[in-house]
């Protein structure tokens, strides 16, 4: 069925229709308006319907506020404002890293010989040694293709060494290459401390960010749409991350918390203090989303957070508020570093990432 036009007032009886609350609709005409309804509804929706609806259109948990909805939204804005300008930074870093080394290595003309690239096939590769080859020599056609396009475009570094000495060393080739090209690169190289953390990886990441695409739940997926994930780092094991049936940390592989483990292995330290800190002030500002089913909640934590029905019941849920833990009966629930606190009466519960720990009594 054709999609039927549909304006903005129209666009807010259907959200009444289908149970949120809407005090003032024409503040929320001008948000639709200036934010795009498919943008902020359609993109940010999903926490707040109620799941156990089975009619044909949808149904918003009671009591859901459209105020909740443009919060999660403009939150998430920020978040990707925050995590564009490490990815930047990070993508610069790497450039520059592998650009010297590889120059040091083998000498500043030599990045287009296949010579200087591992031309074994690995086992997870699947394909011939021709077809490893002849990659390669795909790798090194494009990066011919682009020192040919920048010539084109006059690009004065480019150029100017073209002109003066006949090649373009690789640490000025690589400001023009893209952060996808770099990981190819990257993944070919022959140094034995190769790790292609990141490769393909930040690059969804990225894309994300510049062109304004919901961040705060983004899963990295193949053409497949199986998991493209990072290798498990000893980092996850030291923060205690839960591993699934097959050994492979629940979280920190293929999400966004999986961004701030490579930051924190490939940033400068300064620089990850830095986002960190800005990290934890956007959380402290922005993490909490009232709900009519809740009590409290704790507020997110790499991807967690603890939440207190009205029952009484505290629950450890994920970033799509589904429950990963059995309830605990609680008066409150509060959160700091990760250590999540259930408290009934004098007695306090602690659970870190999901696992429980021994209770304390004042």
């Amino acid at each position: 069925m054709d999609k039927v036009y549909s304006s903005t007032d129209d666009q807010i009886h259907i959200l009444r229709s289908r149970g949120m609350t809407i005090a003032d609709a024409a503040c929320a005409k001008r948000t639709i308006d200036l934010e795009n309804y498919y943008n902020l509804i359609n993109g940010y929706k999903q926490p707040f319907l109620d799941s156990t609806y089975s009619g044909s259109d949808e149904r918003y948990i009671s009591g859901t506020k459209f105020e909740e909805i443009h919060s999660l939204y403009l939150f998430d804005r920020e978040l990707r404002n925050l995590f564009i300008r490490y990815i930047l930074e990070l993508e610069n870093n790497v450039k520059s890293v592998l650009a010297h080394d590889f120059s040091a290595k083998y000498g500043h003309e030599n990045y287009l010989k296949i010579a200087h690239f591992d031309i074994s096939v690995k086992r997870w590769e699947k394909m011939t040694a021709s077809q490893k080859i002849g990659a390669i020599s795909a790798l090194i056609s494009g990066l011919q293709h682009e020192i040919a396009r920048q010539l084109s475009k006059n690009n004065p570094m480019i150029s100017h060494y073209m002109l003066e000495y006949g090649y373009v060393p690789l640490w000025v080739l690589v400001n023009a290459l893209s952060l996808g090209t770099i990981g190819i690169f990257y993944s070919y190289l022959k140094q034995k401390d190769q790790n292609d953390i990141g490769r393909q990886f930040l690059t969804i990441y990225r894309n994300a960010c510049a062109h304004d695409e919901r961040l705060y739940n983004l899963k990295s997926l193949r053409n497949n749409m199986k998991p493209n994930s990072i290798r498990t780092l000893s980092l996850h094991g030291k923060l205690g991350i839960p591993v699934n049936s097959s050994n492979n940390p629940i979280y920190g592989k293929n999400d966004l918390f999986a961004i701030i483990i490579i930051f924190k292995t490939m940033l400068p330290k300064k620089s990850f203090d830095t986002f960190f800190m800005a990290l934890k002030k956007l959380d402290e500002q922005g993490n909490r989303v009232d709900s009519p089913e809740w009590a409290d909640c704790s507020g997110f934590y790499q991807g967690y957070a603890l939440v207190l029905e009205k029952d009484g019941m505290a629950y450890l849920v994920d970033r799509d508020f589904n429950k990963v833990t059995e309830g605990y009966p609680a008066d409150s629930v509060s959160q700091a570093g990760g250590m999540f606190c259930i408290a009934k009466g004098d007695e306090q519960t602690f659970l870190y990432m999901g696992l429980q720990e021994t209770p304390e009594s004042d």
